[in-house]
């Protein structure tokens, strides 16, 4: 595994250290351009001085490891004072050959130690149905959690949901507008309120008004509520937790938060309302908890939530939000640091907003006026599938463009179909073989045989993948793995159309399933990290 080979070679460097009689800090990182090899050290750097410059310390470096690293390195290269590997290419094969025998098993890096880590995404308002806004941080949340778990971190998937305050008072009297405009009564929308047509799908569900003053909200909530769980399930996307708002209202929780931050004199009275400071933690302002009119704001709940989430001794809190949210952060920041979590602990992550088009022309949106295009509606035109991957295809930070019309084709223009594509074909080779004979139990496998240049780039990009793994943990770059997976689908699709894979030699063709089956293992993985099916047939 990569690991192991990184870990020798620092190991190695160790050890020359003590030649040089100093105790220096030297970094082993994976090398960022091919010609640079596969890792390359700053060691020299840090052992130079004025008479032993970097480029003369690193070719003393270079003689003294060639021998130790015997049979894992091919090739030492010195270039402006850096020291390059390159991988012997045995060890690519040697690692398609475990990946043949063990699975996914072997790829798995206990990277996390079972790190407890609190991912919160979504929390829509149940106000309205998912957008794709929310769909694309579903589909971003559900895969980084997958990523996170595989690589051995306790993780936790959480759905707050915003049921108090003036939103929601809003939304039932929008619900009882539209029923009342079904009857054939004269009753207008607030000038704030939800316009959307998915009002009036409700409002025909309700056979009985009740007499209570919460009718109108409670029945809107438990249907736009449960149309986002139905929605989320059909994306693949579940939770284990799903926490309301108003609980901490009703439980005084808000209360009592709001308590310990005045016993720590961080709460203050101000032309009638209640205020925390938050500029103590590097907000701009303080912020506003309790109102006038004695209501609380979203922060004051939103401190007792996040109290919630520190008393259940989560080590990291993950926060995915949509872009509205980022003059939010600092005061957030100021919640947890006040109640004593550390703050480097508490990550807040930003997806981008998402433009649609058809071709060329981009569809206009409006979620004020009720005219958008739902995250259901989308699925239901070009399949879950193709909708997860365009959203995790591009990084978060960056505003994604999304043409309905390259997703729904069935050509290497879309990326899930290319990527499904190989998946299924690597499947039908293996299939093949068996029909021809080929029995994978009890044989010897020649993989010196695999040594094309398609074969040992393909064995190489398989070697990468727990770099890539590695580098999705530490960025939260979930793009990474698609980049991965579409880049190694490309090459696939390449060697097949070049070689016969099951052909008349034996041994070779033996080697060539030993390294489709490892590639195998790879995507059918891979794909499952990122939560796309794996079809049977295409």
């Amino acid at each position: 595994m990569r690991s192991d080979v990184k870990d020798k070679i620092e190991k190695t460097l160790k050890k020359i250290i003590k030649d040089f009689k100093k105790d220096v800090d030297f970094v082993v990182l994976p090398s960022e351009k091919e010609e640079f090899g596969d890792f390359y050290t700053n060691i020299s750097f840090k052992l130079a001085d004025k008479e032993n410059p970097p480029q003369k310390l690193a070719e003393i470096i270079k003689q003294k490891i060639s021998s130790d690293l015997k049979g894992i390195i091919k090739k030492i290269e010195t270039k402006n004072g850096f020291i390059n590997f390159f991988i012997d290419e045995d060890i690519y094969r040697e690692n398609i050959l475990k990946i043949f025998q063990n699975g996914k098993e072997y790829l798995k890096e206990n990277i996390g130690n079972g790190k407890k880590i609190l991912i919160e995404f979504v929390s829509a308002n149940p106000t309205g149905p998912l957008t794709i806004a929310h769909g694309r941080q579903a589909a971003y949340g559900e895969s980084l959690s997958r990523i996170l778990k595989f690589s051995n971190f306790d993780v936790t998937k959480e759905y707050y949901i915003n049921d108090a305050g003036r939103q929601m008072e809003l939304l039932g009297e929008s619900l009882k507008a539209r029923y009342y405009q079904l009857k054939g009564i004269e009753y207008e929308i607030p000038e704030d309120g939800y316009f959307g047509d998915y009002l009036i799908d409700i409002a025909k569900k309700i056979k009985e008004v009740k007499d209570d003053k919460n009718f109108f909200i409670e029945f809107a909530f438990n249907e736009i509520l449960q149309d986002i769980k139905k929605d989320l399930k059909s994306f693949g996307v579940s939770f284990d937790n799903w926490v309301k708002e108003s609980e901490f209202i009703k439980n005084k929780e808000v209360e009592n938060v709001l308590n310990i931050l005045k016993n720590k004199n961080l709460i203050y009275e101000k032309e009638g309302s209640l205020w925390f400071k938050t500029t103590v933690f590097g907000d701009d302002k303080d912020r506003v908890v309790v109102k006038k009119d004695k209501t609380y704001t979203y922060l004051a709940t939103d401190i007792a939530y996040h109290k919630y989430k520190i008393e259940r001794n989560f080590e990291v809190i993950i926060n995915i939000v949509g872009p509205d949210h980022h003059g939010y952060i600092p005061r957030l920041k100021a919640s947890v640091t006040s109640l004593g979590f550390n703050p480097n602990n508490f990550i807040v992550l930003i997806v981008q907003l998402t433009t649609l088009y058809r071709g060329k022309e981009k569809l206009r949106m409006s979620t004020r006026k009720g005219q958008f295009i739902t995250l259901r509606q989308l699925i239901d035109e070009i399949g879950a599938d193709a909708t997860k991957f365009f959203f995790l295809f591009r990084k978060i930070d960056s505003h994604l463009d999304f043409d309905i019309e390259v997703a729904k084709k069935q050509s290497s223009e879309n990326p899930v179909y290319y990527l499904q594509y190989a998946y299924v074909r690597l499947k039908h080779v293996i299939e093949f073989a068996k029909e021809k004979g080929y029995e994978f139990e009890g044989e010897q496998f020649q993989i010196d045989l695999l040594n094309n240049e398609e074969e040992i780039e393909l064995m190489k990009r398989i070697w990468k993948f727990n770099e890539i793994i590695n580098n999705v943990v530490k960025t939260y770059g979930v793009h990474l793995l698609a980049e991965y997976l579409l880049d190694i689908s490309k090459l696939f699709h390449s060697y097949y159309q070049k070689y016969r894979i099951v052909g008349d030699e034996k041994e070779l063709t033996y080697a060539r399933l030993v390294l489709i089956k490892s590639l195998l293992v790879v995507f059918e993985l891979s794909l499952n990290l990122l939560n796309i099916s794996l079809p049977e047939r295409m």
